[in-house]
This record gives C-alpha cells, sequence and structure tokens, in this order.
C-alpha cells in the first residue's frame, strides 16, 4: 500500500545547516531558476534556526568536550541500497549503541537543546515511508551521517544532492579527500567526531553505531579517526543493487536539489559512484585488523538476520550479545511481513551493468537475481 504522504517536502534538508555553513555551500554554485525560491526558504529555517544553534553550542559545549569518544565505534559500510539499513536498524535494538536520527540527520545543530521545536516540524514535513524501498520512516529512528555531516561542515559526499553538477568532484574531494589541505581532513574528523558525541550525548549511551555509505570509501580517514574501530560490509546483488539505486535517486533528489537533472545523469551517476566505492573499499580494507573486520552477503544475512547477527558480534568481539538478541528477534518479528521491491530487466540493461559492474559482479560471484523477470 503506497504512504499516504508522498515524496515531496517544501524545504530542502539544506535548510538544517548552519547559517555560515549555509553560505559557504552555496558560494558559487548555480542554482536554476525555479529553484530560488527553495534557496530563500533554506535560508530563511537556518536562520531561523541560528539562535538555536548559539544556545546549544554556549549550553552543551563542556560536556561534549569531557565525552569520551569509544574505543571501537562500529562501522557498517556498504554501497547505498546493500542491506545497509536493515543491518543498522537491527543493531540499533541493542540498548548500548548511540546511533544518529532522522532527526539529528538534518538538525544536528539543534539536536540537543531544541527537540521539542524542530523534531516537530520535521514530523509534519516527513512522508510515512521511504519511496525507494517502502521502509518506515520516523525522525527518531537510526539514520545514516553523511547528511549531518553537511550540515555542520561544508565536507559531505551529500553536497551532490543539491549540486548536482559537482557530483564527481564532491566524491574526490570529501571521500578520497583528494586536492585538498590537511585543514580540510582536521575539521572533518573533528565535525564528525562532535557529531558521534552530540548523538551520544542525546542517547545517553556510551557505544556508537553508524550505517553511512558513503564511509565505505573512507576507510584511511576512518582509521587514522578510530585506530580501532570495527566495521561491517555488507554487500549485494549489483543487478538488483543498480535498480534500487536509481529508483532512490531518482525518487529523492527532486525534493532537494537546486539543478536540474535527467535520467542520463542519474543513470551515469549510480553507474561511477558504485565503481568508485567498491574500488575504493577493497583497495583499502587491508588497513583494517583482519580481527576488526566481518563481511557479509546481503542475501544469506535476511535468510536468518539474528544468526548473522550473533556471527557478527562474535566475529568482531562485541559485547553484550546475549542482552541484545531477544531484541533482534523481536525487530526480525515485526519486519516479517515486510515485501521488497520488484524490478523487470531488459537484455540492454542488464549488458550495461556488466559492462561497468562486472569486475564486482565476477569478484562477489553473482548471477541474475533470483525471481528476477527479463522484458
Amino acid at each position: 500500500m503506497p504512504s499516504e504522504k508522498q515524496f515531496s517536502v517544501a524545504l530542502s534538508t539544506i535548510s538544517g545547516s548552519a547559517f555560515p555553513n549555509i553560505l559557504k555551500l552555496f558560494k558559487g554554485q548555480r542554482i536554476d531558476s525555479d529553484f530560488v525560491g527553495r534557496k530563500l526558504s533554506a535560508y530563511a529555517v537556518s536562520l531561523v534556526a541560528e539562535p538555536f544553534r548559539w544556545w546549544e553550542e554556549l549550553r552543551y559545549r563542556n560536556a561534549i568536550k569531557a565525552l569520551e569518544v569509544p574505543e571501537s565505534p562500529v562501522f557498517i559500510l556498504g554501497h547505498w541500497r546493500s542491506g545497509t539499513t536493515l543491518l543498522h536498524n537491527m543493531i540499533a535494538q541493542d540498548p548500548q549503541f548511540a546511533f544518529v536520527t532522522t532527526y539529528q540527520g538534518v538538525f544536528p545543530n539543534q539536536l540537543l537543546g531544541s527537540k521539542w521545536l524542530f523534531r516537530n516540524i520535521m514530523e509534519a514535513l516527513m512522508p510515512d515511508k521511504r519511496p525507494s524501498d517502502n521502509m518506515k520512516l520516523s525522525p527518531e529512528l537510526p539514520q545514516e551521517e553523511e547528511f549531518a555531516l553537511g550540515n555542520i561542515c561544508p565536507y559531505s559526499l551529500y553536497n551532490y544532492w543539491y549540486f548536482p553538477d559537482n557530483a564527481i568532484d564532491f566524491y574526490d574531494k570529501y571521500i578520497r579527500f583528494e586536492g585538498v589541505n590537511d585543514e580540510v581532513r582536521k575539521d572533518w574528523i573533528s565535525s564528525y567526531t562532535k557529531l558521534m558525541k552530540k548523538s551520544m550525548l542525546y542517547h545517553g549511551k556510551q557505544q556508537f553505531i553508524s550505517k553511512n555509505p558513503p564511509h565505505t570509501g573512507r576507510i584511511k580517514i576512518l582509521l587514522e579517526a578510530f585506530p580501532n574501530a570495527k566495521f561491517i560490509y555488507i554487500y549485494r546483488n549489483p543487478i538488483t543493487v543498480f535498480e534500487s539505486t536509481k529508483k532512490l535517486i531518482s525518487s529523492t533528489i527532486h525534493t532537494l536539489n537546486f539543478q536540474h537533472v535527467n535520467e542520463s545523469w542519474i543513470e551515469d551517476t549510480v553507474l561511477e559512484f558504485y565503481k568508485r566505492i567498491i574500488n575504493d573499499y577493497e583497495n583499502n580494507k587491508h588497513l583494517i585488523p583482519k580481527e576488526n573486520l566481518v563481511e557479509i552477503k546481503f542475501e544469506d544475512f535476511e535468510k536468518d538476520t539474528v544468526s548473522g547477527l550473533k556471527n557478527i558480534y562474535e566475529s568482531l568481539s562485541i559485547k553484550g550479545l546475549d542482552t541484545a538478541l531477544p531484541l533482534f528477534q523481536q525487530y526480525a518479528n515485526s519486519q516479517s511481513k515486510y515485501k521488497k521491491n520488484s524490478y523487470k530487466f531488459s537484455r540492454e540493461k542488464l549488458d550495461l551493468i556488466q559492462k561497468h559492474w562486472g569486475f564486482s559482479i565476477e569478484q562477489y560471484s553473482y548471477g541474475l537475481p533470483e525471481g528476477m523477470e527479463l522484458v
């Protein structure tokens, strides 16, 4: 059944940016004429929210500074639409973990002291489900951190949602950190650490679970910041991932962007991002100590998620499994009626995927997804 709310909101997520940051993000960017109103709305919301950011900085500065980040935060890695959300939602049932929520992701500068206002604004504007996969949406559900990072500092891959003309440039600068100075790297680490600490204060927890697909290409800088971090890499049939990622971007970008895109841009970007992030992961995963990395196949994990989580906890020596197991089972039971999207493929489309992503299909030993219909 379709969501009662359509995925169309009055404000772009950039509206949650700190006002000095939003000025940096828009500087030098081309804005298509029919998005000028969206830009002005984003400026207005950011400006109205600015005093709340100042108050939060003053009120919680010492508490944030005094809080120590976990020695071994847990990072879920994987390309978009590879099962990272399911894995994140399940591990977040473990009461030891803090995580970034959807509310925190959009308003990271007002997440501690102004929830009474900004959370209600979000809830009023959000649809009930994600258009890409029909998964439930709520301000308090676990969310990836990249939008939050982009609203704290200007160094985020997800700037491409707003300014798609520069998508590849954002990847090179803010995933690979190519062509940027050390100050950018340090500022990114500082901003991300601050976000993690604020989330931990919000939840009152001492451990942190991250799900952020862009991190899949950031192994070097994550290890620089958190040398004892633990990593879970989840991968999925690239044929399924292709169409699902296209749907994600097609159904979402038009609510956020300030530059027009067409179907060709979407397809080219999906193809290019996948090649880059999978190769960056495979080229750098050797930097992770073997005992701190576990790789799982989505198709195996979804068959028995609770057993899959048990294996993850044991492989990475994550404490708290006995407490978490019944909560994992409870969540798994609650998702038993969830139905995934199905896709039809032409031979031409399969040839396109094979041409660009054949390296991954071969590496991960995939064929045509079970039950997939060719048209």
